[in-house]
């Protein structure tokens, strides 16, 4: 990405970290891909997020010379007088197979989605380092707001699990207040065009994540059919930034074929009716 630095463009890059077992993002900002910005990202992750305990990363040069520094100082830290809350033990850094990108693929897409998103959101804009920092937060609040699963057992007030209830404990710090338009680009407020910035992305994003839920495949073989109690997800573009349209399957009415076309799903705004191609199933009654 580039960042506008006075009269000049300066290229900076985008380090993104996911973790393996709750799926939540964490971005940061890094100045190059050298050894050194690849280390000062890391130990701002840490600071925030706490020391993992193995990392698994692809074979970039810039990630290897980054292991081999880290393994070294903590040797060093290892050969001195730790105090009692010193460093306990090191990290455990895993590279995946040359020529394997396949089995990255847990981060890969992750990468994927965040970067063509923002890819169109900013297209050749160059926005201060200060609001690009800002937009990359809301990239990260956005993304780990996604419902992943069902969290309660009460059908009437259902909610999703997300990756920010295990980081902040709720699913998102809430949606965004104001209204935003391309008009905002052009001010000289910072905060405005990050703001406008992270609906562009949300809009894109969304458009780019929610088709992962609804796999579209060939009709070949029979399809388990949406049912009444099945915990949904509506797939709906002109919802808010941060917000997500989830309930309970309340009613399903087939065709004359006696395959499920519509579906009534019971949401905290009232039931709503959909057609089951716009509705995602993410906990099924019967699992």
């Amino acid at each position: 990405m580039e960042i506008t630095v006075g009269r000049k463009r300066q290229k900076v890059y985008g380090v993104l970290f996911t973790c393996l077992t709750i799926r939540a993002i964490h971005i940061e900002l890094a100045e190059s891909l050298t050894t050194d910005s690849t280390i000062m990202a890391l130990r701002r992750m840490i600071g925030r997020r706490s020391t993992p305990s193995v990392i698994w990363s692809d074979n970039g040069t810039n990630l290897r010379g980054c292991d081999a520094e880290l393994r070294q100082s903590i040797r060093e830290l290892n050969t001195e007088k730790l105090r009692e809350d010193g460093l306990s033990r090191g990290i455990e850094w895993r590279f995946i197979p040359p020529g394997a990108p396949e089995m990255g693929g847990a981060w890969e897409r992750m990468i994927r989605t965040v970067k063509t998103a923002l890819k169109v959101a900013l297209k050749e804009r160059a926005p201060h380092r200060e609001t690009l920092s800002t937009l990359l937060v809301e990239v990260e609040a956005l993304v780990n707001s996604r419902p992943i699963t069902h969290v309660s057992t009460d059908p009437n007030y259902p909610e999703a699990l997300t990756p920010n209830h295990f980081l902040i404990g709720t699913s998102s710090n809430g949606p965004a207040f104001g209204k935003y338009d391309d008009g905002d680009l052009c001010l000289r407020k910072q905060w405005r065009i990050a703001q406008r910035l992270a609906d562009m992305f949300w809009s894109r994003w969304i458009k780019e994540y929610l088709p992962t839920l609804l796999p579209r495949q060939k009709w070949q073989t029979d399809k388990r059919a949406l049912r009444v109690g099945d915990y949904v997800v509506l797939v709906d573009t002109k919802v808010d930034r941060g917000c997500w349209r989830h309930g309970v399957v309340s009613a399903a009415h087939a065709g004359a074929d006696g395959r499920v076309r519509v579906v009534d799903v019971r949401t905290r705004a009232g039931v709503l009716r959909r057609p089951a191609t716009r509705v995602a199933l993410l906990s099924p009654i019967d699992s």
